[in-house]
């Protein structure tokens, strides 16, 4: 039983990574292209920068999850 636990606990920090990933690469590509287009879009250098930094701020505080829920694991053994 203890294997399928760790299995789980594995396969959500994996679910997790992937979610980070995702939000900074949809928060740092979205927001870029957006600002790449000019002035019509309305999106100033400084909106996409701040867009871009709390992506990688999400993404980075998901990560951090999910290292703690396999973190969480190993104090089972």
């Amino acid at each position: 039983m203890l294997a399928v636990n760790q299995e789980r606990r594995r396969l959500s920090a994996i679910w997790l990574n992937t979610i980070a990933s995702g939000v900074v690469s949809a928060g740092t590509c979205g927001s870029l292209l957006a600002y790449s287009f000019g002035s019509h879009p309305g999106v100033t250098g400084l909106q996409a920068l701040a867009i871009s930094l709390a992506s990688i701020v999400t993404g980075g505080l998901i990560h951090v999850v999910a290292r703690a829920l396999l973190d969480a694991g190993d104090h089972d053994r």
